[in-house]
């Protein structure tokens, strides 16, 4: 695959997702100003603020049991 090969098809895939924004925003007058935005305060904004969250949580977990299997080994060492 060229440069040029790989630039072409990074140019569609843009192509291609600026029309599913289009697509998802219902508009019908042809304008494709503000779709960037509109997508990341409809779509993707409340995806990553969901998935922020969810990594909080993870993390939380993660620390809690890691922490209970120190207490837990120091116990056993005791």
């Amino acid at each position: 695959m060229t440069c040029f090969n790989l630039n072409y098809i990074n140019e569609q895939k843009k192509a291609d997702f600026m029309e599913h924004m289009y697509q998802c925003s219902a508009r019908t007058n042809g304008l494709y100003t503000g779709l960037w935005q509109e997508f990341c305060l409809n779509e993707a904004g409340p995806i990553m603020r969901d998935r922020y969250f969810e990594m909080l949580e993870a993390i939380t977990i993660y620390e809690e049991r890691k922490l209970a299997k120190e207490i837990k080994e120091t116990c056993l060492l005791s």
